[in-house]
């Protein structure tokens, strides 16, 4: 039983980090130009944040893992932040933080990544 919920344990953390690694390699791979920014690095002081396919964005929901007999299913809240990096150039820098928040096993879980993103140019 222990080895169940270990093996179930690591099976849902390793997928929350995809997501939000993920989520990062978008934020630093969209262009970013001043002519236009790219809704992923929008300011914001936190939204929840719709990643598209598997969000439920109803619900604010993005799903985690759901086992193979679609028994047992989770999901979390994936919350983007998008902040200017202070500088002293007065570049246009953002401080970019994508956070995901879920339960596991009755106890509340969260794992967050930040990226510094810079104007292309």
């Amino acid at each position: 039983m222990s080895l169940n919920k270990n093996a179930a344990s690591t099976r849902v953390i390793t997928n929350v980090k995809e997501i939000v690694e993920r989520n990062i390699e978008a934020a630093v791979g969209a262009p970013f130009i001043a002519t236009g920014v790219p809704r992923i690095l929008e300011k914001t002081s936190g939204e929840v944040w719709d990643e598209g396919p598997g969000t439920n964005f109803s619900l604010n929901q993005t799903s985690i893992y759901t086992s193979r007999e679609a028994t047992s299913k989770i999901t979390g809240t994936l919350t983007r932040i998008v902040q200017d990096e202070t500088n002293v150039l007065s570049a246009d820098i953002r401080r970019v933080t994508f956070r995901l928040n879920y339960t596991l096993f009755g106890r509340a879980q969260s794992y967050e990544m930040t990226t510094i993103r810079a104007m292309d140019r």
